[in-house]
């Protein structure tokens, strides 16, 4: 199984209303869509999308199931949530296994702080830009890091370039 790791895309600022209500900006939209072709196009296109369900992460993960001509919406998983928990955020892994491509879409912190866990790098697993992605291989033995997918580009950075 694949975990593609994403943070939303840019979103508009604070003064825009409560913060779960922030929704993308025309850039962010268009640079998770050049994110999402690039993901596909690299052949690591999602066969499942989970997302937060703060509205820049939903959009975000919209655009995710469009790129990659999925037949449903995305799934909210409410852990996704920046205050969520790793454990309860990676508990939908559980019912996927093999050929999955399974996109988590999501926000700082929570998101280094599960490709840290999944990495094995904890804490020293750097920050997401906005519409970043980090690409995992998930096999019996552990996980292994694939890559980074950075917004700008959008370009692809092996294991062991692992800056912002």
């Amino acid at each position: 199984m694949r975990v593609l790791l994403m943070r939303h895309g840019a979103a508009v600022s604070a003064g825009h209303g409560p913060d779960d209500h922030r929704f993308l900006t025309r850039s962010g939209r268009q640079k998770s869509l050049e994110v999402a072709a690039s993901l596909r196009d690299r052949g690591h296109a999602p066969t499942h999308v989970y997302t937060s369900p703060l509205v820049r992460a939903v959009q975000t993960a919209e655009l995710l199931v469009r790129a990659a001509s999925l037949p449903g919406p995305a799934v909210v998983h409410a852990p996704l949530t920046p205050s969520g928990t790793t454990a309860m955020a990676l508990s939908v892994l559980d019912v996927h296994a093999g050929d999955d491509v399974v996109a988590l879409v999501t926000h700082e912190p929570i998101v280094r702080a599960l490709a840290g866990h999944l990495s094995g790098l904890g804490g020293a697993f750097p920050g997401f830009r906005t519409s970043g992605v980090a690409v995992l291989e998930i096999t019996p033995r552990g996980a292994r890091l694939l890559g980074r997918l950075h917004p700008d580009g959008p370009s692809w950075r092996d294991p062991d370039d692992l800056a912002p």
